[in-house]
């Protein structure tokens, strides 16, 4: 390759990055402006779908009422279930950064509910007919789902499958069958818990997917890591069999605490001897030293450490306490499609 190519390669590169950075520096002023300028509802739909729609026109929408909002490719139905500051809340901590621009049409009639029901009582023999061609077509995916959008212009199909599914041939065929646009729409086992819209979870409340949760984060072992949980299956694992999602509640809170503390497994000098910090607990400010030769365990409170990080008496971890804090015994970690991890024993 020639100097100018490379170059120029150079050029479009950063040329690339910037334009990336300034959509998405517009796209967060465009949410701004949106929060600053509109009213704003969060409507719920069929299986726990979840999107915030503008609501500018109608201040006499509340929680609960039905209303007709704005789709892709016509309208659909759904429940009003947060609006004014409640939604804009929701938005910001439960929201991944999509553009907010359709809008809410009219708050529902009894022509557009008989429609729903009559959409939602046909929708089982969408998913009866769809796994009857799946078998036809010899295609590894399991059908979970069917939904009518309002005015039948797109039907909505969920599956899983355990790799990407070329289903075009089954696209043409439902397309001809249904009369109508068909989405083939692949889900996670983290979705098709979702839409099941019910369950608890071990803390005795209802699932955080089913109630409140309007995306997903992407949840790994190392936040577990982070927040010095046991490497249990049962106790890491939600009901769709990934790792919880309310691992990543509290990360940010233990990712800047621990900014001030020695890492995991750091070894200390003290009078009794050379310890190990094994344990933080950043609430109580309370370390446990962990003695090899005494064999025995000391809490120290963070003054304490702070006085042995002062007097350079921390020393980083040796490889092998590294390797052995790392190793999570008869665990794997293993990706699904989808890139979220799963343990299994």
């Amino acid at each position: 390759m020639e100097l100018n190519e490379i170059n120029q390669n150079g050029k479009n590169h950063a040329n690339n990055g910037t334009n990336g950075d300034n959509k998405i520096i517009e796209h967060v002023q465009h949410i701004q402006e949106i929060l600053a300028n509109e009213d704003i509802v969060e409507v719920l739909f069929k299986g726990n779908r979840r999107g915030f729609y503008i609501s500018t026109n109608f201040d006499t929408i509340q929680p609960d009422d039905k209303v007709v909002v704005e789709a892709e490719n016509g309208v659909d139905l759904g429940i009003v279930t947060y609006i004014g500051a409640s939604a804009k809340a929701r938005v910001r901590c439960c929201h991944k950064a999509r553009s907010i621009k359709h809008k809410v049409v009219r708050e529902a009639d009894d022509e557009d509910l008989e429609r729903y029901f009559i959409n939602t009582a046909e929708e089982p023999s969408v998913v009866k007919k769809t796994r009857e061609l799946v078998e036809q077509f010899k295609l590894d995916m399991k059908v979970t789902e069917a939904e009518w959008q309002l005015d039948r212009q797109r039907l909505t199909i969920y599956f899983t499958a355990p790799q990407r599914i070329d289903f075009r041939e089954l696209v043409k065929e439902l397309a001809r069958v249904f009369k109508t646009r068909i989405e083939l729409r692949q889900i996670s086992t983290r979705e098709e818990t979702k839409r099941m819209g019910s369950g608890f979870g071990p803390c005795g409340l209802n699932l955080c997917c089913t109630s409140f949760l309007a995306d997903f984060n992407h949840v790994t072992l190392e936040h577990a890591r982070l927040q010095q949980l046991s490497n249990n299956v049962a106790k890491l694992s939600g009901y769709c069999g990934r790792l919880k999602c309310c691992l990543v509640y509290e990360i940010d809170t233990y990712s800047e605490a621990f900014k001030h503390y020695p890492q995991l497994q750091s070894r200390i000098e003290t009078e009794e001897g050379l310890a190990k910090l094994i344990k933080v607990d950043i609430f109580k400010q309370i370390s446990t030293l962990y003695f090899p030769d005494a064999g025995k365990y000391k809490q120290i409170t963070y003054d304490e450490l702070k006085n042995y990080m002062s007097s350079n008496k921390v020393l980083p971890p040796a490889e092998e306490d590294l390797r052995n804090a790392l190793g999570d015994g008869n665990i794997q970690v293993r990706r699904d499609i989808h890139g979220e991890e799963y343990i299994v024993e």
